[in-house]
């Protein structure tokens, strides 16, 4: 037969006579748990991640910032899982829980909670539990039903990737058979590259030789590329 306690953690900082019902502690309680073997110390574990957070975990880090630790003492043992159970939801409603403003404990429910060693067709029924969460609707999960409406949005009017794939069809074929006679900015660009290559030859400025190169090979529609080049081939 397992056997199980109630623990209760107390912060260092915080010394005095604290009375809850039956109930008495040297020091102000914080934390109210049930557990078996070293289950107690989890939460000491926990505080040194830094991917966990809560106010739990927060109040122990600063209890350590200090150089302190937590007082953590087995209110009782040698508990049956049900008596621990029913000793942790007695202790959590006397001296009452921060979140709900009835007292100092950070714990987010009232206890009794959880399931030790489940079956294997209980670990079941709770994975499939689970599962279907992770399978909800618009009308039972809100942000799948905002996803959708992003994702909706997105793919209509000009936003859809098709529409653009379109457009930028109907831009490069507008462009398609413009020379420098029919095609203004066209003129304004030679006449500016015009102006900059003024004065350039191929013997005092390599770049106008690989220009040159490049372009006869895309004029004759042959060449190979090497290094970045078009080397003609003619």
């Amino acid at each position: 037969m397992e056997f199980f306690y109630t623990y209760v953690y107390l912060d260092p900082r915080k010394p005095g006579r604290f009375d809850y019902d039956e109930f008495h502690f040297d020091f102000e309680p914080f934390y109210v748990g049930k557990g078996k073997g070293n289950q107690w110390l989890l939460h000491l574990q926990a505080a040194k991640n830094k991917f966990y957070k809560g106010y739990r975990i927060n109040k122990i880090r600063k209890i350590q910032s200090l150089d302190l630790e937590p007082k953590i003492i087995k209110y009782e043992e040698n508990l049956t899982e049900q008596e621990a159970f029913s000793l942790e939801k007695k202790l959590i409603k006397a001296i009452g829980r921060f979140d709900l403003g009835q007292g100092p404990l950070t714990n987010l429910t009232d206890g009794g909670e959880g399931i030790s060693n489940p079956s294997r067709e209980t670990r079941q029924k709770i994975a499939e539990k689970k599962r279907g969460k992770s399978r909800g609707t618009k009308a039972d999960t809100p942000w799948i039903a905002r996803a959708a409406e992003k994702h909706k949005i997105r793919m209509t009017g000009d936003n859809n990737p098709s529409k653009l794939m379109e457009v930028r069809k109907k831009i490069s074929k507008s462009h398609m058979g413009k020379t420098k006679e029919n095609d203004p900015g066209k003129a304004r660009a030679a006449e500016k590259m015009k102006i900059i290559m003024k004065g350039r030859t191929k013997e005092t400025h390599p770049g106008v030789a690989r220009m040159s190169v490049k372009m006869l090979g895309n004029k004759n529609g042959r060449g190979n590329k090497k290094n970045g080049v078009f080397i003609s081939c003619s």
